[in-house]
């Protein structure tokens, strides 16, 4: 390409353009979401284009000789978000190719843009990637590479906008070391070494007794159970090899003490919770333990392992592989709490406990003592546990928890002591796996975004602004889709927001409270809403909408999932004794009572008209739940939508009702669409509901459409339907993660 003049303003390549003054990069004329660090290194390989741009260049230019930040896992980080950005892959690459061990390379076709007129315009505005400023810096901050001619030499004069480069250079060194060089109670930096290079997600580590190999999962931890395969590498330089091919949920992968299998948690809709093995060096999966999950080894013929009691209590018991001689050692004391991890102490006389509690959120961890003597007591930090480990003596217990919305990992003294916090940083860390020596832990560090996308029949359309947006939902009439926002970091507070769908127009609807799940009224005049303070049971909350009413509290005692029902009444879920129930209460907080005498798990949502309920409930058969449909107010009997779980929802103007099974081997993403009567709320249904596309084939109307795109996460929180087939919005979360080692103090 030629060399572009010091006016450069950015960049074309195919349908992409790169705009340096306004730090956007745009797709035909839109708009396209890309963090300021991936920008500067997709700007950086533009610039040098065709030449191969050196892994060392980008170290030095984008993150300087001394940096604090982890530079492999940051610039691995980066490409991914490039490649998600541009519908890249490492695979096929059409735009940024991967040579190995030595850095990157733009390989298509480049073309530098000129500017067609100066706007005078401040120096510093609100717009920090504003006019004059931004091309002059990007190009003053990307010298050429080291034995590669510049494109472009900085012109001479105008000092003010030296002092201005100058300026930002220091502002950005003041951000970063506010945010590398913490406060008296932060943990001090440390250096990862990254063990896997993957363009998507590694997590859950397993390290082999030997300490010579890892395994791991590949695919996606957005959700729970977690869904990928199992791999496994041989430390330090293996190439990974892929062990599994079934596409089912899975997790918690651990060998076996010879180290010769690997053994992992399967959950289908077939055998529900199970533990499946596999040889090391391959070959077909085989069936260890039925009805098991989070499995790992005391000895040779004894494992740890959880076991459902009924629904989804699940406790933890040992017996031997064969499951003879089995023990029980801890079940949680909700009917809803799930033990899904544990691990043994070297001495085999404690074990620390991962498990969900009555909402079906991580909990803190718990250490609990092998005779099951007692429930033990809650360790770790005050936040969602999702993975401990022991130090080889003993002496210190490991874990992964999400503390103020952001997750690292932590440290503390056994048997008792204060948490210490390990790692910091915007990246986090999930999972944690420690080496025979102790010196080292392995964890999958990355970073998570995501942004409330629109599917219509003109495209795709970002909707939400800056921030990580999530649980987007549509008025009855399609024109506005709400979601909840955090517009700055993981640890802000989680606003409700609303997008007209015609004019792209974004404004806050809720502020001040951090939301954990939220409905709109008929009428789009009233909000009610959960909130879950740091230490204390759920809320929920009545809010008008033009906020001429201050937010009310409702109720306060672990009620949460609240949902506008029919007649100025909501529904709930709220827990009674050991066991969730659906309960109504008007508006202003009385006539609160059950909605049906038997327990539910989970509450799901309500028809448009609020007259029936979707909820999980237990059931005495394999799968042991269901998702029903309940009536709110009326006297018929429940419907079975589905076995297991599925995606069960309505279109915003209740005429269509799509039902996606959730637990099939196939994993398709096919749902089934049913017309929904008119006068009635529910399709007419299978008595034993539908598990698959093949079980509506005879209801009349029913189609099948193709989910995966709009859910991939396979949970449906994240995904809306709009008033036609085509109208869609849902959540399109970007995950990168890789597993490092992170040196322990």
């Amino acid at each position: 390409m030629q060399e572009p003049s010091p006016s450069l303003t950015g960049y074309r390549f195919g349908v992409f353009e790169l705009d340096l003054r306004a730090g956007e990069i745009r797709r035909s004329g839109l708009k396209i979401k890309l963090q300021e660090q991936p920008f500067q290194v997709l700007t950086f390989l533009l610039q040098h284009s065709p030449n191969l741009v050196s892994r060392e260049d980008l170290r030095k230019q984008l993150w300087g000789e001394d940096t604090f930040v982890e530079f492999d896992h940051g610039l691995s980080n980066a490409i991914g978000r490039i490649r998600e950005a541009l519908g890249d892959s490492a695979d096929n690459s059409r735009f940024i190719e991967t040579l190995p061990k030595r850095g990157y390379r733009f390989i298509a076709p480049v073309e530098a843009l000129g500017p067609t007129r100066v706007l005078p315009g401040p120096l510093m505005g609100r717009n920090r990637n504003g006019p004059h400023f931004q091309a002059r810096s990007l190009e003053q901050n990307f010298p050429a590479p080291s034995g590669v001619p510049s494109r472009a030499s900085a012109p001479a004069g105008r000092t003010w906008l030296k002092i201005a480069a100058y300026a930002l250079g220091f502002a950005a060194l003041a951000l970063l070391f506010g945010a590398y060089f913490p406060r008296r109670s932060a943990p001090k930096p440390v250096q990862y070494a990254q063990i896997t290079n993957f363009s998507d997600e590694a997590f859950s580590p397993a390290l082999s007794p030997d300490g010579r190999m890892i395994a791991f999962i590949r695919g996606s931890d957005v959700s729970f159970p977690t869904s990928g395969e199992i791999y496994i590498k041989m430390l330090p330089d293996g190439a990974p090899v892929q062990l599994t091919h079934d596409s089912l949920p899975k997790y918690g992968p651990a060998f076996t003490p010879d180290g010769s299998q690997i053994t992992y948690t399967l959950s289908d809709l077939e055998h529900g919770w199970s533990v499946d093995t596999i040889s090391t060096f391959g070959g077909e999966p085989r069936r260890l333990i039925p009805n098991a999950a989070g499995l790992t080894w005391l000895d040779e013929h004894h494992v740890l392992f959880s076991e459902i009691k009924t629904g989804l209590h699940m406790g933890l018991v040992t017996s031997t592989d064969s499951r003879s001689e089995p023990r029980d050692i801890y079940l949680p004391e909700h009917e809803r709490g799930m033990v899904h991890y544990s691990n043994a102490s070297p001495d085999r006389k404690w074990a620390l406990v991962v498990e969900m509690g009555p909402t079906g959120a991580w909990q803190r961890c718990r250490m609990v003592p092998m005779d099951g003597s007692s429930a033990g007591t809650q360790v770790g930090p005050t936040g969602a546990c999702t993975s401990a480990a022991w130090s080889p003596d003993g002496r210190w217990m490991y874990f992964s928890a999400a503390v103020n919305g952001s997750s690292h990992l932590w440290r503390q003294p056994f048997p008792s002591g204060e948490p210490e916090q390990i790692t910091s940083g915007p990246a986090e860390e999930a999972g944690v796996a420690v080496s025979r020596d102790g010196r080292f832990a392995i964890s999958s560090v990355g970073m998570t975004d995501s942004g409330v996308w629109l599917h219509d029949s003109k495209g795709e359309h970002l909707i939400s602004s800056e921030g990580y947006a999530s649980l987007p939902s549509f008025t009855r009439d399609g024109r506005h889709v709400f979601y909840l926002l955090r517009r700055e970091s993981s640890e802000s507070p989680r606003e409700l927001w609303v997008t007209e769908v015609a004019s792209g127009k974004s404004e806050s609807v809720l502020q001040g409270l951090s939301i954990s799940s939220y409905d709109v009224s008929a009428n789009e005049k009233e909000i009610v809403f959960g909130t879950q303070p740091p230490g204390h049971p759920s809320q929920i909350w009545l809010a008008s909408r033009d906020r001429s009413i201050p937010p009310r509290l409702l109720a306060s005692s672990g009620e949460d999932a609240p949902h506008f029902g029919s007649e100025g009444e909501l529904i709930f879920r709220a827990s009674e004794g050991k066991e969730n129930f659906l309960f109504h209460m008007k508006e202003d907080g009385s006539g609160r009572g059950k909605v049906m005498p038997g327990p539910i798990i989970n509450f799901d949502g309500m028809s448009p008209d609020g007259r029936w309920a979707v909820a999980m409930v237990p059931v005495h058969e394999l799968p042991t739940t269901a998702v029903v449909a309940i009536p709110v107010a009326q006297n018929v009997p429940a419907r079975r939508i589905c076995p297991a779980q599925c995606m069960a929802k309505w279109s915003s103007d209740g005429a269509r009702f799509y039902v996606e099974e959730l637990l099939e081997s196939d994993r398709s993403g096919a749902a089934v669409v049913l017309p929904v009567p008119k006068g009635k709320s529910l399709p007419d249904l299978p008595d034993q509901g539908i598990h698959n596309e093949k079980d509506s084939a005879g209801l009349p109307g029913s189609t099948v459409v193709n989910m995966a795109s709009f859910n991939p996460g396979r949970a449906g929180r994240n995904v809306a339907l709009g008033p036609a087939l085509d109208t869609i919005a849902y959540a399109r979360t970007i995950v990168h993660r890789n597993l490092f080692q992170i040196p322990l103090p």
